[in-house]
């Protein structure tokens, strides 16, 4: 190959390279923003000089390094319980379909990773879900539920979350959310520790009864601020969540399963059991509303919005 060749390949990784990560951020910016809070809370709670910041950065990218390493990912579908299609009828039925999918999608993304692999999850809930770089898992309620059309247009969506990097970045915010879980518990214990060991002393000075009830004060102001901080994460990690789902939604019909998915999305809807949800649940909600999802890609089919 000319050298000439060699550098216009260089060029075209290095363009595709550059617009995977534009469109990795532009898609989870939600999620980075809250990684980089994240970082920085622990970094305060640190000392905020350059030794701490050596040390959550440690600590923050060996978290990382593991989550988003095939360890991570393993031990995610340990958690959910997740195994390879085995028996002759799941192996006949469901891998023909994911493989139509995915080579259908490859089309769409040819930088796809080669290694995602279909999971089925035996738990009898209607559940699809993408873990990591190569993990797609399916329940056997969702396998017994869906026709084998609808399972493409759900398969295909869980693909498009691939693509996007939906779950890497997710899992970034998961190892943010322990590492300040972390922190927060152990200042607890320190306090807790504090406290009961004022209240051994408490009776021998009044200045020992001021500090047991600062301590407590304290206590409760942390996890006031916790409570408050946390539920703000969820919502504004739910929005990036949601838009994910739309993201996901338009890939599946750009690869071809906009009316498969559509199918699946009214029968879920007919199982569904909302009830009534409070205002705050409605915000920290993960998925927009099924009916938005259908709206969205029934205007997508008829060409009354681009893609």
């Amino acid at each position: 190959m000319k050298i000439t060749d060699l550098t216009q390949v260089a060029k075209t990784v290095a363009t595709r390279a550059i617009k995977k990560t534009i469109q990795f951020l532009m898609s989870n910016y939600l999620y980075m923003i809250w990684f980089v809070i994240y970082f920085t809370f622990a970094w305060y709670m640190f000392g905020m000089d350059f030794q701490a910041f050596r040390t959550v950065a440690i600590i923050y990218g060996g978290s990382v390094a593991v989550a988003l390493s095939p360890i991570g990912e393993y031990i995610l579908r340990l958690f959910k319980n997740c195994r390879l299609p085995a028996t002759s009828e799941e192996k006949n039925y469901l891998l023909p379909l994911f493989e139509e999918v995915f080579e259908n999608a490859k089309e769409i993304d040819p930088k796809l990773n080669n290694d995602i692999a279909l999971y089925i999850m035996d738990d009898m809930h209607v559940n699809t879900m993408a873990v990591g770089r190569k993990t797609i898992a399916i329940t056997r309620g969702a396998i017994a539920t869906f026709s084998a059309d609808e399972l493409k247009g759900i398969l295909a969506h869980e693909v498009g979350h691939m693509t996007f990097g939906h779950t890497k970045a997710l899992l970034l915010t998961v190892i943010g959310n322990f590492l300040f879980t972390a922190i927060i518990w152990f200042l607890r214990l320190i306090l807790i520790v504090i406290e009961f060991l004022l209240g051994l002393v408490e009776h021998k000075h009044i200045l020992f009864k001021i500090l047991k009830f600062m301590t407590v004060a304290i206590k409760f102001i942390i996890d006031i601020a916790v409570m408050l901080f946390i539920h703000l994460s969820e919502i504004i990690l739910a929005l990036n969540s949601r838009a994910n789902e739309i993201q996901a939604d338009v890939f599946a019909y750009e690869v071809g399963y906009g009316n498969e998915l559509i199918s699946g999305l009214y029968l879920l809807q007919k199982i569904s059991i909302n009830g009534n949800v409070t205002i705050l649940e409605r915000m920290k909600a993960s998925h927009p509303h099924i009916a938005h999802r259908i709206e969205n890609l029934e205007l997508l089919e008829d060409g009354e919005i681009d893609e």
